[in-house]
C-alpha cells in the first residue's frame, strides 16, 4: 500500500500546484499534473546528476519547490501585467459552456462524479491486477521486462534517475535518449519506500492505470460532452476495454508505453481548451491562454513518458482543431476571420501528413515482420468485439460504441473529433493486421506497426464514444425531470451498472488475458520464482566486481535484478558489438584463442552462468548466438564454483595470451 500511495503523491503533487497557480480548475490540473510531475522529477534528477549529487527526498523537495516558486512568480507577474496593461478585463477569454445550469448542477457535482468514477475504475484495475499476479514481486514473463526492471534498479542503486544516465544499465554506447519517465518515477518510489524495483514498478503501473488514466479520460469526457455526471461515466468506461490498460500490463512488456498513454488524456484536456478557442465547446470553461501555457509546460513530461503519446495526442488535437474550425466557418456572417482557421488548419494537416511520409524513422517503419497476421474476417471480428488478437470479443461493448457514434452525430456534434480519431485508429488496426503492405505502413508506423499498440491508443476515443452512448438516454430523461442533472446521473449510473456488474464479463476476460503473462509455464517463462531464488543464491557468492556472462534467453540476466550482479549481456538486445558477439559464440575458447581472451578482458568478464530453459521463441537465437556460453562447462579455462536450481556458476581461470603479447 505504501509504495502505491507514494507513487500517487509523486505523480500528482509536484505538477498540481503550478497548474493551479496558473489558473486551471482543480480537476483539470489534477488530470494534467502527472505529465508535469514527470518533467519536474526527471529535470531535478538530471540536474542532481550533473552536479554529482545523489537523488534523495531532499533533492526532490528542492526541485519541486523551485517549480512552485517559478509558477507563483509567473502568476504574480501575469496578474500585475494584466492590472497595468488591461485594467478592467478578466484576462483570457473564457469559453462558456452550453450545457445549461440544469445539466451542469452544483459546482460539487462534477468533481464528485469524477471522484466516484475514478474510484470505481481503480477498483476494477486493482481487481484484475491482483487476480493476475499473486504478489507485487511477480512480473510479466516477456522480453522487455528485464530492461525496465534493470533500468529502475540501476537508478535506485546508484541514486541517479537522470536522463543523461538513464540507460547505463544496458551497457550500451549511449546512456540516454530512451523515454525514462516511468523508470525515474519508479526508481524514486523504490528509493523513498525501500522496496525492490519490481514492487516500485508494480506500484507505478497500478496507479497510472487505475487512477491517472480514468481520471484523465473523465476530464476529457467532461470537456467533450458537458454535464455534471459525464466525468464519472468516462472514468468507468476507460477501463472496460482489454486493449488498454490491461494488454500493455503484460504484452511486451510495454510499461513505458502504458505510462505515456495513461498521461495523455490530462495533456489532451489542455489541448482541447486551446482548440476550443476556435468555436464554443461543451464543458470547456478554462481560458485559452492558460490552457496553452499549461499544455506547453506539460508536453516535455509527456515526451519523457513516451514519444508515441505525443504523436497520438497530435492526432486527436488535429481532429479537434479541424472540427472546431469547421464549426467556426459556419458562424454567422460578420464573425471575424470565420473561414480562415479551417483553411489554415487544413493546409497544416496536409503539410504535416506529407512531412511525416518524408521523415518517417526507418526503425519505426520497419518494425515487425511485414505482411498480414490474420484474415480479413478475423480482423473485422477484432474490431467489432474490441478484442485484439486472441482476446475474448466483447460484442456488447462494440454495440455500445456503435450507439455512441450515433449519439455523437445526433447530440454531441462538437465532439465529432472523437469519431475522426476512432475512425483513423480502427482503420490503422485493420490495415496493420489484415493488409500490412508498405503503403499501409505509411499510416501505422507511429505505433511501430504493432496491433497491440494501435489497439491500445484506440481505447481513448472508443471509451469516449461509449460514454456518449450511456450519456444519450440519461440526458433525454434528465431533460424532462427536475433537477435534470440528478436524474441524468441516476440513469447514467444505472446503465453503467447494467453494463459492468451482472456478468462480470469484463474482469474475467481481462484476467484471462493478463494472468498467463505472470504464470506462463516453463516454455514461456524467462525466470520463474524457483529460478529467481537460485539466481539470488548464486549471486550472493560472487564478489562485488564480478561480471557474469549468461545466455539472456535463459533467464540468467535476472541475476542483476535479484542480486545486483553486473551482467555481460544485460538484456537479449545487448549482443550488438563484434566483441560481444564473439564472446557469445566462443567464450569457451577464452583459454586458447587470444582474440577471445582480449575481448573477455576488455569487457571485464570474470564468471559465466550456464543452464536454464530458453524462452519460447528464444531457443534458436540461443543456439545461434550463445553456444560459447553453454560450452564453458566443458572448457578447462573455466572452473565450476557452485550450482543452484537449473543453473551452474563458473569462474574463468585461464586466458590465452593477448594478440601481440
Amino acid at each position: 500500500m505504501l509504495p502505491a500511495l507514494v507513487a500517487l503523491a509523486l505523480l500528482l503533487l509536484p505538477g498540481f500546484v503550478p497548474l493551479v497557480l496558473i489558473g486551471l480548475r482543480p480537476t483539470v490540473a489534477a488530470a494534467a499534473s502527472p505529465a508535469l510531475s514527470t518533467g519536474i522529477v526527471v529535470a531535478a534528477g538530471s540536474v542532481a546528476a550533473a552536479l554529482d549529487r545523489p537523488w534523495t527526498a531532499t533533492m526532490l523537495l528542492l526541485g519541486t519547490g523551485l517549480a512552485w516558486l517559478v509558477a507563483a512568480a509567473a502568476w504574480f507577474g501575469l496578474r500585475a501585467a494584466r492590472a497595468r496593461w488591461w485594467p478592467g478585463t478578466q484576462g483570457d477569454r473564457s469559453l462558456s459552456s452550453t450545457a445549461g445550469p440544469e445539466r451542469e448542477g452544483p459546482a460539487w457535482a462534477s468533481a464528485t462524479a469524477l471522484l466516484l468514477g475514478t474510484l470505481a475504475a481503480a477498483s476494477i484495475v486493482a481487481f484484475v491486477l491482483t487476480r493476475s499476479a499473486d504478489s507485487p514481486e511477480e512480473f510479466p514473463q516477456h522480453p522487455d521486462t528485464i530492461f525496465h526492471l534493470g533500468v529502475t534498479q540501476w537508478m535506485a542503486e546508484n541514486r541517479d534517475i537522470s536522463y543523461q544516465h538513464g540507460t547505463t544499465f544496458a551497457r550500451g554506447p549511449v546512456t540516454s535518449g530512451y523515454p525514462i519517465g516511468l523508470h525515474s518515477m519508479a526508481a524514486s518510489v523504490a528509493l523513498f519506500t525501500d522496496v525492490p524495483a519490481v514492487v516500485a514498478v508494480s506500484a507505478i503501473v497500478l496507479v497510472t492505470a487505475g487512477v491517472i488514466w480514468p481520471l484523465g479520460v473523465g476530464v476529457v469526457a467532461r470537456i467533450a460532452f458537458g454535464g455534471a455526471v459525464v466525468a464519472g461515466v468516462g472514468a468507468v468506461t476507460s477501463v472496460l476495454f482489454v486493449a488498454f490498460p490491461f494488454m500493455l500490463m503484460g504484452f511486451g512488456v510495454l510499461w513505458a508505453n502504458l505510462y505515456g498513454q495513461a498521461l495523455l488524456p490530462g495533456v489532451l484536456a489542455l489541448g482541447l481548451t486551446v482548440t476550443a478557442g476556435l468555436a464554443p465547446n461543451l464543458g470547456s470553461t478554462d481560458p485559452v491562454g492558460r490552457g496553452f501555457l499549461a499544455a506547453a509546460i506539460c508536453l516535455p513530461g509527456l515526451a519523457l513518458a513516451h514519444p508515441q503519446a505525443v504523436i497520438t495526442g497530435i492526432l486527436f488535437l488535429a481532429a479537434a482543431a479541424l472540427v472546431a474550425a469547421a464549426r467556426r466557418a459556419r458562424a454567422p456572417v460578420g464573425t471575424p476571420w470565420r473561414r480562415l482557421p479551417v483553411t489554415v488548419i487544413s493546409s497544416a494537416l496536409v503539410v504535416g501528413v506529407v512531412a511525416s511520409l518524408i521523415i518517417t524513422p526507418g526503425s519505426m517503419k520497419a518494425t515487425g515482420a511485414p505482411g498480414p497476421e490474420m484474415s480479413v474476417h478475423d480482423a473485422l471480428q477484432d474490431v467489432a468485439g474490441f478484442a485484439p488478437r486472441v482476446a475474448t470479443p466483447a460484442y456488447l461493448l462494440g454495440v455500445t460504441v456503435l450507439v455512441g457514434c450515433l449519439a455523437i452525430v445526433l447530440w454531441f456534434r462538437s465532439a465529432l473529433w472523437v469519431l475522426l480519431g476512432l475512425t483513423v485508429l480502427v482503420t490503422a488496426y485493420y490495415l496493420n493486421t489484415a493488409v500490412d503492405t508498405p503503403t499501409a505502413r505509411l499510416l501505422t508506423w507511429p505505433w511501430y506497426n504493432n496491433a497491440i499498440r494501435i489497439a491500445a491508443v484506440g481505447v481513448l476515443p472508443a471509451a469516449l464514444t461509449a460514454t456518449a452512448a450511456i450519456l444519450g438516454p440519461a440526458r433525454l430523461v434528465g431533460r424532462h425531470r427536475s433537477p435534470g442533472w440528478a436524474w441524468e446521473g441516476a440513469v447514467a449510473a444505472a446503465v453503467v451498472a447494467a453494463l459492468v456488474i451482472p456478468p462480470s464479463a469484463w474482469v474475467r476476460r481481462d484476467v484471462k488475458w493478463l494472468r498467463p503473462y505472470f504464470h506462463p509455464g516453463v516454455a514461456r517463462s524467462w525466470a520463474n520464482p524457483e529460478e529467481l531464488a537460485a539466481l539470488h543464491e548464486l549471486a550472493a557468492q560472487l564478489p562485488d566486481d564480478a561480471v557474469v556472462a549468461a545466455d539472456p534467453w535463459k533467464g540468467g540476466t535476472y541475476m542483476y535484478v535479484v542480486g545486483g550482479t553486473t551482467m555481460l549481456w544485460p538484456t537479449e538486445k545487448a549482443n550488438t558489438t563484434p566483441s560481444l558477439r564473439l564472446l557469445g559464440l566462443r567464450l569457451d575458447r577464452v583459454g586458447d584463442e587470444p582474440a577471445v581472451c582480449q575481448a573477455a578482458l576488455d569487457q571485464g568478464v570474470t564468471h559465466a552462468l550456464t543452464g536454464g530453459v530458453p524462452f519460447l521463441w528464444g531457443g534458436s537465437r540461443s543456439r545461434r548466438q550463445y553456444v560459447g556460453v553453454a560450452r564453458v562447462s566443458n572448457s578447462p579455462a573455466w572452473r565450476e564454483l557452485s550450482a543452484a536450481g537449473p543453473y551452474r556458476l563458473f569462474e574463468m581461470v585461464d586466458c590465452a595470451d593477448r594478440p601481440g603479447g
